[in-house]
């Protein structure tokens, strides 16, 4: 018992964040974790992304309500790994996360724009339905 504290006692540590000072093992939890939470929202978003591509129905409330969370989770783990420490693990998973969300920013792009191009289609039909012709400009034709 006494053997093991004073190995980890002399276990390498990483430098002081906060105050704290954290061990190697320590940083690869927070690591891994933040990793893990990435992951996971880019799955998510993925899926998002080819439900628009492939123009299946989706439940917005649900993958809205889904990504809140996935963001919630991915702030803790981000805040609780150190804005300050970075690692090539996690930049090249945030760049992946990156690309990933603006390819979902384009298609959610398309798909409001022929939602206000079919809401304005609608919008000009039901107003010349409404109306009685007298302000518009019909042709007629004499039999």
């Amino acid at each position: 018992m006494v053997a093991q504290r004073r190995q980890e006692a002399r276990a390498p540590v990483a430098p002081s964040h906060g105050g704290i000072v954290l061990s190697e093992a320590a940083l690869d939890g927070k690591r891994s974790a933040l990793l893990g939470c990435v992951d996971r929202l880019a799955r998510l978003i993925e899926l998002e992304s080819a439900a628009l591509r492939e123009r299946r129905a989706i439940d917005f409330e649900e993958f809205n309500s889904r990504k809140a969370h996935a963001l919630l989770e991915f702030s803790r783990a981000s805040r609780a790994f150190g804005a300050t420490r970075s690692a090539p693990s996690v930049e090249a998973a945030l760049t992946r996360l990156r690309d990933r969300l603006a390819e979902n920013a384009e298609l959610l792009d398309d798909r409001l724009r022929a939602m206000r191009e079919i809401a304005g289609i609608m919008i000009y039909t039901i107003e010349m339905a409404d109306s009685d012709g007298t302000y518009s400009m019909r042709v007629q034709t004499t039999r």
